[in-house]
């Protein structure tokens, strides 16, 4: 009998989840930092450099 859980598609689509999921996680940690360092007053470039998040990112956050 053929179980879902066993099949190559099933076990591409967890991982496919899980690797989102880690992005999103890191995505939110560079968000958060960067509001830290715009709190207090460091340089948009140098946000970006620490981040990995655009220039364009943080400028948003500015708002």
């Amino acid at each position: 009998m053929f179980r879902i859980e066993e099949s190559e598609t099933y076990k591409m689509i967890i991982e496919k989840g899980i690797e989102k999921g880690i992005e999103k996680g890191e995505k939110d940690k560079g968000i958060k930092i960067a509001k830290k360092l715009l709190k207090e007053g460091m340089d948009i470039d140098r946000i970006a450099e620490i981040t990995e998040l655009s220039k364009e990112e943080i400028k948003k956050l500015m708002n």
